[in-house]
């Protein structure tokens, strides 16, 4: 491998760092140990952006690091401005955090609406091909440094990434070795020589950075032992989580936060001897995966908050005939198509209350993208135990962005089928007509349930409703043409009588009492239930959460932090001693209406310490934020 060395004396001058005040930047500094570095890299969509993010994460994961990445990009198909940035630390992290330390730049308009964003001290790396103006950022260290000019110096503009790569790694002062190691790995098919070539220009790009900084560093990680970890988008650990929990079917239409679930599901499903369906639009998707439950198969669909309004009826039908299925909602802004990349969590009122005729679902809520993977097999587990369509809340911010998380324990959940008879029922009577009795009453509300084949299994199962004995009841004077009609009884054939129908509602109603034992409904910061304040978040605000709960307690204040993970049926007795013990309640969410608030103030009388943080501009919390309105209300 061809080797470049720099030293100060060698670097062309127009390529050494500048700083942007009136200090010198050839003074020799100690590396200061820090806790996290933030890199971010920025420039037009195309430009390699993100693959860059991607290796520097992957390597630096297998090294041990802890990582939270999160990529940003317009609501088109192509081109626009484009970031993705990594926050690198040695103990576990759930949040981009705030305070760039490193920013690379591949066109101007990265430097104008990120430069702000760097702290002081902080590098800016500019490609000095586009002439990058940089005068405004003063106390930052400004490095022009040839990217594209190394890309065609070996050949291929599409080499811009892992030129900027090695100037990133040089920076930070990661080791080359494991870049080299990854290089080979990734180019492996293309052979040797294409292989020797990202080495080289990483090796170039590494040390025109280190040159570059006349011996200034940024600071020093320490280096963590390696650990069995995994790197992944939420996206990627939900079709993990469905695939350990034993879904072998997926029907699913694309739709931007959600579509890695599937494209993931694509990839793997000849190993597990799944089937995935793209189907027309979401009520296809919804409805084949019904059809599967129906049929025995534990089956899923995903989407975002337009393809959930779509499936309404659909999630109806599934709670009066009483079939499991799982929907995934990874929520994004809106309404409407809305803004498809950027982050809200606006679908929590339809999740609840979509549907008619007083349908119930279960509500989950995903608390982490680790949790994802978990909470999606509970999912599974509760459709079929509670014979229900269950919805599962992600966001974009859990969905689309990669955290280092560890290796799942693939025994932690198990599967559960619930009330699933497979054999020794009676024989059918086809006299009497009597089939299997699906919708038997039951103390519990949830009746037996059989799949098709199963042996004197018989029933159908329609939209309609139905009673226990198969017959109206007395106290119905319908005629024999209405007795044909509407509703099923207890074999599933059509009926409706007064009294069977409050007796099916009844027992709809009755079984979801139960479920807020089944789950954890929510993960608590601390056991005591007093406190000064109490924060409240669902899925991806539970980083910044976190964050703002330990600084504030620094601070000496008595903070405690919930993240629900079951929103319906709304665990009110679970949460009642945490409600009562805060004195302020702080519900943080990412909507304008305040619809993780409105399930409190629904269940609670205490409004007057019911306190909402909202924001709806399609970035996520920063814990500065919660922080500062936090000191506000304490």
């Amino acid at each position: 491998m061809k080797s470049y060395v720099y030293d100060k004396k060698s670097i062309p001058d127009h390529y050494r760092a500048h700083r942007i005040d009136s200090l010198n930047i050839d003074k020799e500094e100690d590396g200061v140990e820090k806790k996290d570095f933030i890199w971010k890299m920025g420039g037009q969509q195309g430009q390699g952006v993100e693959s860059c993010g991607e290796i520097l994460g992957r390597v630096l994961a297998q090294e041990g690091y802890s990582l939270f990445s999160q990529r940003l990009f317009a609501s088109r198909i192509k081109g626009g401005h484009t970031t993705i940035a990594l926050r690198i630390a040695t103990k576990e992290i759930a949040t981009i955090g705030e305070h760039v330390d490193c920013l690379v730049a591949l066109d101007q308009e990265t430097i104008d609406l990120h430069g702000k964003e760097i702290c002081e001290g902080g590098v800016i790396i500019a490609d000095d091909a586009f002439k990058p103006k940089w005068e405004t950022h003063t106390g930052r260290i400004f490095l022009p440094l040839p990217i594209t000019e190394m890309a065609k110096k070996y050949g291929s503009m599409q080499m811009k990434n892992i030129a900027a790569l090695g100037m990133s790694a040089g920076l930070l002062g990661f080791p080359e070795t494991p870049f080299y190691r990854f290089i080979a790995e990734r180019f492996a098919k293309k052979g040797e020589a294409v292989i020797n070539k990202n080495k080289e220009i990483f090796k170039e790009g590494y040390d025109t950075a280190v040159a570059a900084m006349q011996g200034v560093e940024l600071g020093k990680l320490a280096v963590p032992e390696k650990k069995d970890q995994l790197y992944l988008l939420g996206n990627e650990a939900a079709a993990l989580g469905a695939i350990s929990a034993g879904s072998r079917f997926m029907a699913s239409y694309p739709i931007t936060p959600a579509s890695e679930i599937m494209e993931y599901m694509i990839k793997v499903s000849h190993k597990i001897h799944g089937t995935v369906v793209q189907t027309e639009d979401e009520l296809s998707s919804v409805m084949m995966a019904m059809g599967a439950g129906y049929g025995g198969v534990r089956a899923f669909t995903a989407t975002s908050g337009p393809g959930l309004s779509l499936m309404a009826e659909s999630i109806s039908m599934a709670a009066v005939a009483e079939i499991p299925v799982v929907i995934i909602d990874v929520m994004r802004a809106g309404p409407s198509t809305g803004m498809a990349t950027k982050v809200e969590q606006s679908d929590i009122r339809y999740a609840v209350g979509s549907g008619h005729g007083d349908a119930e679902k279960i509500v989950l809520a995903a608390a982490s993208i680790e949790d994802c993977y978990y909470i999606v097999q509970e999912a599974f587990n509760l459709a079929e135990e509670y014979q229900t369509p269950v919805i599962v809340l992600s966001d974009l911010q859990f969905g689309m962005c990669k955290q280092s998380v560890p290796a799942f324990d693939r025994d932690r959940i198990g599967i559960r089928r619930g009330k699933l008879v497979t054999e020794g029922l009676s024989e059918l009577d086809m006299k009497t007509k009597s089939y299997f009795h699906r919708f038997v009453d039951t103390e519990d509300g949830i009746s037996p349930r059989t799949i098709p084949g199963v042996k004197n299994g018989m029933f159908l199962s329609t939209g309609l409703e139905h009673n226990v004995f198969g017959t109206l009841s007395p106290s119905s004077a319908a005629s024999d043409v209405y007795k044909r009609q509407l509703e099923h009884n207890v074999f599933g054939k059509p009926a409706e009588g007064q009294g069977d129908r409050v007796m099916e509602m009844e027992k709809r109603h009755r079984k979801f009492a139960t479920v807020s034992k089944a789950i954890q409904p929510f993960t608590a910061a601390h056991e005591e239930t007093d406190c000064d304040l109490l924060l409240v978040g669902i899925t991806s605000t539970n980083g910044a959460l976190e964050e703002a709960r330990e600084c504030l307690e620094a601070e000496g204040r008595k903070v405690n932090h919930i993240q629900l993970r079951l929103i319906s049926p709304f665990p009110v007795e679970e949460l009642r001693p945490y409600i009562e013990g805060a004195k302020k309640v702080l519900i943080v969410e990412e909507d304008l209406t305040a619809q993780l608030r409105e399930q409190f103030a629904i269940r609670f009388d205490c409004h007057d310490k019911l306190l909402s943080l909202l924001q709806y501009d399609g970035t996520p919390f920063l814990a500065s934020t919660i922080i500062n309105k936090s000191k506000e209300v304490i």
